[in-house]
């Protein structure tokens, strides 16, 4: 028996790491229409954050600003919160159809507590909510399984798996993913976000897509694969492997005329995908922002090498730290210069 695949399209929102979120409001809803038109189960239209507004960035700070731009239709939408950043739960209206449908809620480690009173929050509100465990490796097996079988309890759409520093070998994976499909309450999903930076998010995806769970599975991807630093799963061959393998019916041509008309623009003038510092990034459990810094200072890839390495030894650079980057990049300088 086949897993049900459940596919999200996080262009939008992942992809913004790319552009600042700038799309504008007609190709964002264009590129919405296309993306659901092909098939997928939730389009994720962007984040949901405290802030002043800017018409043609897709940020937003209410579902009014929502609404008056993305159109009710036959597919469901999605955004993303992040606890850690203060955007109150009361500010969510009730679920309408002038609201998202799904509301990803990631959860950071030092706030499992906070975060299953927001989760819960959101649930009696009448929204569908989707628990991203945000950089899934700094669970144990054994701490993941709690924190399955605690959200379990409110019985959430889907409880996820996120790669966030692409960093995930088919073994760790597979191995969070028994602990995840063994904990899960009835009816929730099974939901893996992957990044690219070891370019093993296709392989990871077909292993996911053919063991046998209990529980249906919840895919994220994106066209072309933008998103942040390395970028993600490309939604193009998320769909064409589903057709070939699993009996989809997804119609792939839109997200050709997507690309094509919408993403290729943008990687043209910024570009993501696999690179050597991307990589080193994921081999150390680094913050992926940290490649820039490096980068605009002029590191060659070994000293960008003893870099990261540097982070990991002092324990640093989880979270990026502007400070923690300047000092790391005046080290290798003073090092280069005593060569």
């Amino acid at each position: 028996m086949k897993n049900t695949v459940h596919v999200l399209d996080c262009t939008l929102r992942d992809g913004g790491y790319v552009n600042n979120w700038q799309f504008g409001d007609e190709p964002a809803r264009q590129i919405v229409e296309l993306n659901a038109a092909s098939g997928v189960d939730y389009v994720e239209l962007a984040f949901i954050r405290s802030g002043i507004y800017e018409p043609g960035r897709l940020e937003y700070s209410t579902m009014d600003q929502i609404a008056r731009i993305f159109r009710p239709s036959r597919h469901k939408l999605a955004a993303m919160v992040e606890i850690g950043y203060g955007y109150p739960v009361d500010a969510f209206p009730e679920r309408s159809e002038q609201t998202v449908d799904l509301v990803r809620l990631v959860v950071w480690k030092r706030m499992i507590p906070e975060s299953v009173a927001y989760a819960k929050a959101l649930l009696a509100k009448g929204y569908e909510v989707s628990i991203q465990a945000t950089r899934i490796e700094q669970y144990s097996l054994e701490e993941f399984a709690d924190f399955v079988a605690r959200f379990s309890q409110l019985s959430p759409r889907s409880i996820y798996i996120v790669d966030t520093f692409g960093l995930l070998t088919k073994q760790r994976l597979l191995a969070y993913a028994e602990v995840a499909d063994a904990h899960l309450g009835p009816g929730i999903y099974l939901g893996y976000h992957a990044h690219n930076n070891m370019q093993q998010a296709v392989s990871n995806m077909v292993a996911i897509c053919e063991h046998p769970w209990r529980h249906e599975l919840m895919l994220d991807a994106s066209v072309m694969g933008i998103g942040r630093g390395a970028g993600n799963l490309c939604l193009e061959l998320l769909e064409t492997y589903l057709n070939e393998n699993f009996g989809g019916a997804y119609r792939v041509d839109n997200i050709f005329a997507c690309a094509e008309k919408y993403i290729q623009p943008i990687f043209q003038t910024s570009p993501w995908g696999y690179s050597i510092p991307y990589l080193l990034s994921a081999l150390n459990g680094r913050n992926p922002t940290y490649v820039g810094v490096f980068t605009a200072a002029g590191l060659s890839t070994p000293e960008m090498a003893a870099a990261f390495s540097r982070l990991r030894a002092c324990s640093e650079g989880i979270r990026f730290d502007p400070a923690v980057a300047e000092r790391i990049v005046h080290e290798i300088r003073a090092e280069r210069g005593h060569a």
